[in-house]
This record gives structure tokens, C-alpha cells and sequence, in this order.
């Protein structure tokens, strides 16, 4: 049973890239696979993304993340382990069919055990641990290792700046959400003006930090945790609003002028271990990343506007 429920595939079961409609799916997804050789070399990697058998190792200090396909928040700390090359395994669950299993898993962990179960869930040393932010940090605190490359900001000016930064990209999350609930051409109008209002807010966070900033990422040239929080939204963002609501985030961020927001998608957009993990929602869910993600984020849109645009398919 425990093996049925792991997203453990073989080498052999890899997909070639399919033909899509999507050119910037495409072109992700072929980065993905061609960074696949650089991470061959890491056996836990290996094993927790699915190319080769999942283990639970408890006694070399193994972790169990328990995850959805999609969830753009389970996305984080996944991110995370992947980048530290922690020893972990991924466990997926059908958040539409939930498991006994994980419901109890859930319930024995959660601040409040009658809340709707939710993703991520990690298991490490003896505790259960959800909410997507503070599992992050774990992760970092626990499987950095010394003289490695570290996800935690490095100075403290430059995690000023990256964590101002976060927090206004993420604050375009609920707008969103908005603009994918919108029921007419004047609330769609109205939010999408205030989704690009936040876009502009977050290039000015980056902006402001540009002294304390010598590289592309949200602390400069160091990848860290301010990346990790904001970044898994990037793609959702440009795929789902491209098919929902006729929306081109990458289009709208150059007629706003907003030069670092584009430099830092673009940055955080080819990081190896975003192109992996995007080519392994693929394999879990067996469908294009798009399609994924706009089957994902289907259940918040009960209105099509007219003018809504090109939509992606299979």
C-alpha cells in the first residue's frame, strides 16, 4: 500500500516532450528535461523526484513529504529539498480524493484538526510538520549542509530587501484569485488593473533593494528563501490568466516597465530545480504542465469573459 501511494516511476517511464500550443510551456518544459543530467548525479534527488525507486530511510535522517501534483504551496519547500539535495521522499495525494491516511496524517498534525486537510506535510525525525512557510524553513535549517550552498540570506540587508520583495509579489496572489472568481467584464477590469498595480509594487521592492542586490535573484546573487516563497506562482500566473482571462503577465510587465520583476522571472523561471520539478508534475499528473495547472485552478472559474483570449489545450 505504501508503495502504491508514492509517485515512483522508472527512467523508462519518462515522456518524450509532446507537442503543445502553449510555445512558452514548451520551451519550459525542454529546459526542464535538458537539465535532467545535471541532476542525475544526486542519488537522493533522484529518488525523491521519481526517477528512481522511493525510499524511506529514517535512520540516514530521511524526510517524507507528503504533497499535491499542483499546489503551488506544497511547491515550496519541495523546491527546497531538491536544491539542498536533502534525502527525502515524495508522497502524492489525490487532494480531490483524499486518503484516510492522510486525513489522519493531517488531523494528528494540524493547529486545528477539523480544518480541511491541506498540503504540504512533512515528516522528519520523529514530527509531523505542515504549513508551507515554516516547512520551508525547516527544511533549510535542517538540511543545509556546512560549506554547502545555503538558501538563507547571508546578509542582513539583502533579507530586508528580499523579504519586502516576497511579501508584495505573494500579496498579488489574492488578486489573482480574483481575477479568476471574476463574474463580469467591470470586476475582471477592476482586478486586473490591481493585479498590475501589485506587479508594479513588487518590481519596486526590487528596485529599492538594487545597492544592497548584485545579481538577479530577490537578495541579489544568492537564491534563497524570498525566491522560494514567491517564485512557484510564476508559471500558474503566466499559463492560467493566458487561458482563463486572455491575461500575458510577461507582456503586461514590459509595457509597465518593470526591467528587474522581468529580469527576476526570468531568473527564477530556468533554475534548475523549478524546470525539474515542473517536468515531474507532468509525469505525476500525466498531462501537459499547462493542462495541469489550468485543470488545477478550473474550480475557481464560473465566468468566461468574451474577449477572455486564446485558451491551451491538450
Amino acid at each position: 500500500a505504501m508503495a502504491t501511494r508514492r509517485a515512483a516511476v522508472t527512467l523508462a517511464t519518462v515522456r518524450a516532450t509532446r507537442p503543445q500550443r502553449c510555445g512558452r510551456t514548451r520551451a519550459m518544459r525542454a529546459r526542464a528535461m535538458a537539465s535532467d543530467a545535471a541532476t542525475f548525479a544526486h542519488e537522493s534527488s533522484l529518488a525523491a523526484m521519481g526517477f528512481a525507486p522511493t525510499r524511506r530511510d529514517d535512520g540516514a535522517g530521511a524526510a517524507v513529504m507528503t504533497t499535491s501534483a499542483t499546489c503551488p504551496f506544497a511547491h515550496r519547500p519541495w523546491l527546497a529539498l531538491v536544491e539542498l539535495d536533502a534525502p527525502f521522499a515524495l508522497e502524492v495525494e489525490n487532494l480531490e480524493k483524499k486518503s484516510a491516511r492522510f486525513e489522519a496524517l493531517y488531523r494528528r498534525s494540524a493547529p486545528d484538526a477539523s480544518g480541511n486537510p491541506s498540503v504540504p506535510i512533512l515528516e522528519h525525525d520523529g514530527a509531523t510538520m505542515v504549513e508551507s512557510a515554516l516547512v520551508l524553513q525547516y527544511v533549510c535549517a535542517t538540511f543545509e549542509k556546512p560549506g554547502g550552498a545555503s538558501l538563507r540570506p547571508t546578509s542582513a540587508k539583502a533579507a530586508y530587501y528580499g523579504q519586502l520583495f516576497a511579501d508584495n509579489f505573494q500579496a498579488c496572489v489574492p488578486l489573482y484569485f480574483k481575477m479568476l472568481r471574476a463574474t463580469s467584464e467591470d470586476e475582471l477590469r477592476e482586478t486586473t488593473t490591481a493585479f498590475i498595480d501589485g506587479l508594479k509594487k513588487a518590481n519596486r521592492c526590487l528596485e529599492l533593494g538594487v545597492n544592497a542586490r548584485d545579481g538577479p535573484y530577490a537578495c541579489g546573487a544568492q537564491f534563497t528563501t524570498c525566491d522560494i516563497m514567491a517564485m512557484t506562482f510564476v508559471p500558474r500566473f503566466e499559463i492560467v490568466l493566458a487561458h482563463y482571462r486572455g491575461f500575458d503577465v510577461r507582456r503586461a510587465i514590459k509595457e509597465n516597465d518593470c526591467a528587474a520583476l522581468e529580469s527576476w522571472m526570468a531568473a527564477v523561471s530556468t533554475r534548475p530545480s523549478m524546470q525539474y520539478t515542473l517536468a515531474k508534475i507532468e509525469n505525476m499528473t500525466g498531462k501537459t504542465l499547462a493542462n495541469a495547472f489550468i485543470d488545477h485552478f478550473a474550480k475557481f472559474v464560473s465566468w468566461r469573459s468574451e474577449s477572455s483570449g486564446a485558451t491551451v489545450s491538450a
